[in-house]
């Protein structure tokens, strides 16, 4: 007999979760709405991972276990979940956050009988001190509505992108057969890799419906470093990722209203490669990085938006006015000072960027 096609597919990437997976996957498997299967892909765990995962698969015919032969990342471990995927929708969870109990409840009713390609909801921001305790909850919830004409779309997709919200993958349902159809899949990015799966799904989806509910929890834990993993390509994804919307508001009419979202995003994301150019682990030289300022400030992509653009953040308007009027030490100074505040403060710098 042939297994009914469910409703959602939930696809959870796994490595060495262990400490967190099992709640993860309790939160999936509790949900209001049950008519889901949970993928979960090992991605050679050398943790009790995979054990957990299997104890799942006996205690729930929903669960279904990919084991990887080599580590590939979380990306692709993705896509081979959504190769073995049969539901109407895609779902994403990260193997160490957790959702609320209605959550693809309220999402599905969203979705108005299975009409809409893709349904967007908000996150909780769940902070941990060093000791791995909460310390602090910060709820994003983006404006209730349903879009289906073009410009809408992009209009809606540009405040999610505003709210921090459009990037995640975890946060939507994707109509399956979009990304089926015209070939769909995560890239093997180091950063931004759900952004740009969601981008190319947005450019073949004809409608969607946000919903103002806050229910997947992001679990945001530090383990007390001064410093972060450092990114060697960190600048060129983050460029590339602006671009991209630029490029997508431009097909779709609304380039006016972007510059200011794009704009002090960017800036954003150059004050953070200032940041990290002034990081030794980069091994930049000075004149290195009075070079990278000077290519930066020339950038058609900055003259565009973050050149042009309106901000109410202090920090940005000297960025801003440093880089339009070619004071190249001035901006150094910036990603100086930044870069040592960080040393001293990794959760309040997080909290500072995200505002």
């Amino acid at each position: 007999m042939e297994k009914r096609q469910p409703w959602i597919s939930v696809v959870m990437p796994v490595y060495n979760a262990a400490a967190f997976l099992a709640e993860s996957m309790e939160s999936v498997l509790g949900q209001s709405f049950r008519d889901l299967e949970l993928i979960v892909v090992d991605d050679c765990s050398s943790d009790e991972s995979c054990e957990i995962c299997k104890e799942y698969v006996e205690q729930d015919e929903r669960v279904r276990l990919i084991r990887l032969k080599e580590n590939a990342g979380a990306g692709m471990a993705r896509n081979r979940g959504i190769q073995a995927a049969s539901g109407k929708y895609l779902a994403f969870m990260d193997a160490d956050d957790t959702i609320e109990s209605d959550l693809y409840k309220k999402a599905v009713e969203a979705s108005q009988n299975g009409e809409m390609d893709m349904v967007v909801w908000g996150d909780t921001e769940r902070f941990y001190d060093g000791e791995g305790n909460p310390v602090s909850d910060n709820p994003i919830i983006p404006e209730r509505g349903v879009w289906r004409e073009k410009t809408e779309i992009a209009l809606a997709a540009l405040q999610l992108e505003k709210q921090t919200l459009l990037g995640y993958q975890w946060n939507k349902l994707y109509r399956r057969e979009i990304a089926e159809q015209f070939g769909i899949r995560f890239e093997e990015a180091i950063l931004y890799e759900d952004f740009f799966f969601t981008m190319r799904m947005l450019e073949h989806t004809e409608s969607v419906a946000v919903i103002d509910h806050a229910g997947y929890y992001y679990n945001k834990r530090f383990n007390g470093s001064i410093t972060t993993k450092f990114v060697k390509e960190y600048f060129e994804l983050s460029r590339r990722r602006v671009y991209e919307m630029y490029r997508f508001c431009q097909k779709r009419g609304i380039v006016e209203e972007a510059v200011d979202v794009l704009g002090n995003i960017y800036l954003r994301y150059i004050l953070s490669g200032l940041m990290r150019n002034a990081d030794p682990q980069s091994r930049m030289k000075g004149s290195q990085q009075r070079a990278w300022v000077c290519c930066v400030a020339k950038d058609e992509l900055y003259l565009r938006t973050a050149g042009i653009c309106h901000t109410d953040n202090k920090a940005l308007k000297i960025l801003q006015k440093s880089l339009n009027k070619k004071k190249i030490q001035t901006c150094l100074l910036l990603g100086k000072g930044v870069y040592e505040a960080k040393k001293y403060g990794p959760l309040l710098f997080e909290k500072i960027k995200r505002k």
